[in-house]
């Protein structure tokens, strides 16, 4: 699988999991993923059918621990800048997440508090 596109998925995964750990995956979390995956696409960094896959993607349930190994297995081939640049948008894609609906719970604290430590990120 293109690395563009599996990291686009891992980005995607990420914002479901975030999005639906206050217990509800509210349609203005839906519409900043969906944002996400269509502005990937006018970028020209996936494929139509890549596209379709990621949708797919976003009607799943995804467990803190499998994400944050799926993000140190994308990172792996990354030098140590391009590392902290990827992880620094991947927090600011999360913490959008987590406050687009207007309430920031504790729960959706709590795991984005657990995924910065578990990535060894502040």
């Amino acid at each position: 699988m293109d690395q563009k596109v599996k990291f686009a998925k891992l980005v995607a995964k990420t914002g479901v999991h975030f999005g639906a750990a206050d217990g509800k995956y509210d349609d203005k979390e839906k519409a900043f993923v969906n944002l996400f995956i269509g502005y990937l696409k006018l970028q020209g960094a996936m494929e139509a059918d890549a596209e379709s896959i990621i949708k797919e993607v976003t009607n799943q349930k995804y467990l803190l621990k499998e994400l944050v190994d799926e993000t140190n297995e994308c990172l792996k081939d990354l030098n140590a800048e391009e590392r902290k640049q990827t992880l620094e948008s991947m927090k600011n894609f999360i913490n959008t997440i987590i406050c687009i609906d207007g309430s920031e719970s504790y729960s959706e604290q709590n795991e984005f508090d657990q995924w910065k430590k578990d990535l060894g990120i502040e």
